[in-house]
Parts: C-alpha cells; structure tokens; sequence
C-alpha cells in the first residue's frame, strides 16, 4: 500500500490531557504537563479525582477521556515488588554452636538482639532509648551473614534478606517506596529483623558528587530509622567491608549506632570455627580440628569451611558416603588459601 499524505486539517489540533488530583468544593486541581493548575469544577458531571481529562487549545478541561488515571511512566503495569521475596525462612534450629568465631562477638551480637526485640519491652521501663540497629564491619567471609541468620533464629525474628539491586528501581520515587513498604512489613510481623547485607553499597556517604538518586535514598532510609516508634521490635542489622564510604549519619545514635568489628578469627577461634562447620560431616576416622586450627593462619570461616566441601567432592568421586584424614587434608590443600593477615593474641 502506498501511503497517502493528508491535509493538516483532517489531523486537527494537539490537545493536551490532564489528571485531577484534587476537589475542594467548586475548585478541582489538575496535574497538566507536570504542572498543578485550578480550575473551575463543572456541574455536570462533576469532575472525580483520578479522572484523565483533555484539555483544550485555550487550557480550558473538556471531555472526559478516562475514569482513571493514565499512567504516563507506565508503573501501574508493572508487577507490584513482593515484600515477601525478601523474608528468608528458617533453615531449622540453627544454634551459636554453628557459628563458631570470636565469643565476643557472639555475646555482644546476641546480647543487642535479645534486647531490642524483647516483648517485655525492659530497656523502656527502664527510660532508655530503644535499639534500633547495628553494623558488622569486617573482612569478607568472616561470618557476618551467617551470625546474622543464626540471631534471627534464635530470637524467632521474621528475617529480610536485602539486597542493592532487589530494591533499586529506575524510576523516581520507586526505590524509596519499596524501603518503606518493606519497613511496614516487617512492623507488621515483629519481632524482625532486617539485614542489609554490603550496604555501601546502597546508602553511601553524600555529597555534592553524589547521584541524587543515591542522596534520595539515604535520606528515605534516615527517616525510617528516625521514624520508628520506640520499641516496635524491629531491627536493622548492616554488613559493610568499606566503613567509611558509608553516609556519616548512618552510624549516629539512634541509627546503627552499635558497631561490631569481625576480625579474622585466632586459633582457639578455629578450632571453634572447624568443630561448627563440620558438626553434619561424616568422618570414617577422627580429624584433629586443633592441627587444622595451626595449618590455617589467617583463613576466615569461609576459607575453613570451604574444606569440608572439597574433601566431600574427592570422597563422593571415589564412591564415599564418609571422609578419611586423607580427604580433609587435601581439601585444605584444594582451597589454596595464603594467610590474609599476621595473627594477634595470646592465642595465635
């Protein structure tokens, strides 16, 4: 088919569309190319908020083109976030004994959960502020996540899993919707505990080089934490590697303010580690985990960990159900860890 050029008559004018956003009496308020404008409400039929309306070449609003609003960035077909998707259910009677590790730590850690999500609610009778949250600081694989899911366990907390890119939207206005909608999930099934794992990666320091969409975020997320009311048995738990990219606000009172530095582990700390990441594993004959403690200076409890995995994987391929020294120690040879850093302690 050829195509036909037609008169610029037959085309008509450009009209522009409006959505009323508000009726207050004889006036309604309409949202017209970005812009909010008064006008007179009409008798009949009266205009209704949501409605999408054309707006005539003199400005003036006319026909009514839909009973409800167009969606312009088309963000009302997109699948709604499901908050749920983030809750990450209990792997089954989880204890400190799988964690391992510094008993510090653990002491510390477990004694800020057990109360900011106490039901008696004891720190507000005494007339101290609530807790609100804390942050693991530390090396990469040193048992920052893991302690994290063994506290919420342990305090039956709903646990969120949040990540950077499950909430960061391209839109204006969606990432920082999604934040809040996940806080009110969570007030709603307290006690929770919201874990945002690497968050400098999300919320770091601003300033004037800053993406404002990162500036919006921060401060969403300062608000939620301001906004809390006092002892609503929610609380945030952060992992970082990059302490000081991290917005200086963030780690005021009130905020995550209780910070715990993971280090990486001594040996009576390994011990500990290798006697936890095995309990599961079986073992046709007896492994020592204080000589696997002195042959891994300066591993983290992943590195340790790792080695159960390799040494299932040379057993499993020689038709095994059950690991021999021979397997353990060639997996400790398979992870190929060299020592991070030197050891300090009486321990060590």
């Amino acid at each position: 088919m050829v195509p036909e050029k037609v008169s610029d008559e037959l085309w008509g004018a450009a009209a522009q569309v409006g959505t009323v956003r508000h009726v207050a009496g004889d006036r309604v308020v309409m949202e017209v190319d970005g812009h909010l404008k008064a006008y007179t409400q009409r008798a009949s039929p009266p205009f209704e908020v949501g409605q999408t309306v054309e707006i005539d070449s003199a400005g003036r609003p006319g026909r009514l083109l839909s009973e409800r609003a167009i969606d312009r960035l088309g963000l009302a077909d997109r699948d709604a976030f499901d908050v749920e998707s983030l809750v990450v259910k209990p792997a089954g009677q989880l204890t400190l004994h799988d964690f391992g590790g510094s008993s510090e730590i653990v002491s510390r850690a477990s004694n800020l959960v057990k109360v900011a999500l106490d039901p008696a609610n004891r720190i507000k009778e005494i007339g101290a502020n609530p807790i609100k949250g804390m942050l693991f600081t530390g090396p990469p694989g040193t048992g920052k996540t893991h302690l994290a899911k063994v506290l919420a366990e342990l305090a039956g907390a709903t646990f969120y899993n949040i990540a950077g890119p499950t909430i960061i939207d391209q839109w204006i206005g969606q990432s920082e919707r999604t934040l809040r909608n996940i806080f009110d999930h969570a007030r709603r099934n307290a006690p929770a505990i919201l874990f945002f794992d690497e968050i400098d990666s999300l919320f770091a320091r601003r300033g004037n080089s800053t993406h404002e969409a990162t500036n919006r975020l921060v401060g969403q997320l300062l608000s939620l934490l301001d906004g809390f009311s006092a002892f609503e048995r929610v609380m945030v738990i952060a992992t970082t590697n990059l302490a000081e990219s991290l917005d200086s606000a963030l780690l005021r009172p009130g905020r995550l303010s209780h910070k715990i530095q993971f280090t990486l582990p001594g040996v009576m700390d390994r011990v500990a580690i290798c006697e936890a990441s095995s309990r599961h594993i079986k073992f046709s004959e007896p492994v020592d985990p204080f000589a696997l403690a002195e042959a891994t200076s300066g591993w983290t409890s992943s590195d340790i960990a790792a080695i159960w995995t390799e040494a299932a994987i040379l057993a499993a391929l020689d038709g095994r159900v059950a690991l021999c020294r021979e397997d353990v120690y060639e997996g400790m040879q398979r992870v190929q860890r060299a020592p991070m850093a030197p050891e300090r302690g009486p321990h060590s």
